[in-house]
């Protein structure tokens, strides 16, 4: 039957081309013109931009330039290059010659796109051990507040906690985020002290009672030491290392020791006061190039970070339902990422419905961040959310 073709990975591709018995070599062949790339350039200098359009053009792609590229009425112009792999990499090797208008850069940073394409990161150290990538990870709520969104006051005391967590392990966790303090719009700072007396005891009661690795969220510096000292293996960061000038260095202090660096747009305080930015995704990509940058200054392993957009933090519906869209373009940063969007108020948006009914719309986001390749969930709901990615990630290794 004649079709157009749904081609969504790297996998389909190779299975279809098997089905009409293309040779093995054919099929190496094949695969690498049908992988189609768009890569995004920015503050290309004229003559560059100029010499990739030409170029791409000879060997059968293409390249987007502003208007006035060609007439040179403009000094620099963002770039957009269409062309499977194999021309990709034949535009490198035609430009590879020229040492002029910045060239050697642009080739640099487009092998890196490359390879964090090709191989992506397969596994985190977690104090010493491994935390596999291949499958997604599911990360667990545990917030021990009298005033979080979702689920404030639930696990405030520490016999309701411990039952907490032996649950969130029967149900099939990777990671326990244990949280004392809630970062809900215009939610309230609270004192580090009593920060403390909520999360050691519980972050205690969960390296007891099972092996998984405890993550504990929280801005402070001294929070996130007492935390790990306590047996914390994980710091999960709203503010990315800028609420606490101290933070990167505590975390680069211990061995193998992620940190999951957050965007977000003001404080929770005021974050949700008129969010705005030029370009969502790519103010959002910016801000992750500075952190890492930072946090690396600082002694923190690149291998160690995690990545998450953010969602909620300082932005309208249409901010998030973009991050959502494209949330696979943060992978050229070459970090894991994580999406954490469970039963946040911009489904009540999309749905109409309270906190308690939001089940649907944060698996339906979920999946489509899986479907993006992003490594980590971060749920209220864990078992639901676990057998969603099960389904998944079965149906598409198939």
């Amino acid at each position: 039957m004649n079709r157009i073709l749904s081609i969504k990975n790297d996998q389909d591709l190779r299975k279809e081309l098997e089905k009409i018995k293309v040779s093995t070599q054919g099929i190496d062949a094949m695969f690498k013109k049908g992988r189609t790339l768009c890569i995004k350039l920015k503050n290309i200098k004229i003559g560059a931009a100029n010499i990739i359009k030409q170029d791409m053009l000879s060997i059968g792609g293409d390249a987007a330039v502003a208007r006035g590229v060609v007439n040179g009425k403009v000094d620099k112009s963002d770039v957009i290059i269409f062309g499977d792999e194999k021309r990709i990499k034949l535009l490198l090797k035609k430009i590879s010659y020229q040492d002029i208008f910045g060239i050697p850069k642009i080739i640099k940073e487009i092998k890196k796109l490359l390879k964090f394409r090709n191989q992506p990161q397969s596994f985190i150290k977690v104090r010493g051990k491994e935390l596999s990538l291949k499958q997604t990870l599911i990360m667990g709520i545990l917030n021990v507040t009298p005033d979080s969104f979702f689920d404030g006051g639930k696990y405030e005391k520490l016999d309701r906690a411990k039952k907490r967590i032996d649950k969130m392990v029967s149900e099939g966790a990777h990671i326990i985020d244990i949280g004392g303090e809630s970062t809900r719009p215009f939610a309230e700072k609270v004192s580090m002290d009593e920060e403390l007396n909520r999360v050691i005891p519980v972050i205690k009661a969960a390296k007891e009672r099972c092996d998984l690795p405890v993550s504990i969220d929280t801005y402070k510096a001294e929070v996130a030491k007492e935390a790990l000292d306590a047996g914390a293996d994980i710091v999960n960061d709203i503010s990315g290392l800028r609420f606490d000038e101290n933070m990167a260095e505590v975390v680069a202090a211990y061995d193998d020791v992620p940190i999951i660096i957050m965007h977000i747009q003001g404080t929770p305080r005021n974050m949700q006061k008129n969010p705005s930015y030029e370009d969502v995704i790519e103010d959002i990509y910016s801000y992750f190039q500075d952190r890492i940058k930072f946090a690396r200054q600082y002694g923190v392993k690149e291998e160690n970070i995690i990545l998450d957009p953010g969602i909620g933090f300082g932005k309208t519906l249409e901010h998030n339902v973009e991050i959502i869209n494209r949330i696979s373009e943060f992978h050229s940063l070459g970090r894991p990422i994580l999406l954490g969007c469970s039963n946040k108020s911009y489904l009540e948006n999309i749905l109409g419905v309270e906190k308690e009914e939001r089940l649907p719309g944060t698996m339906a986001t979920n999946a489509l961040a899986i479907m993006q390749d992003v490594q980590i969930i971060r749920v209220h709901q864990i078992k639901e959310n676990k057998m969603l990615a099960q389904t998944l990630n079965y149906i598409r290794s198939r």
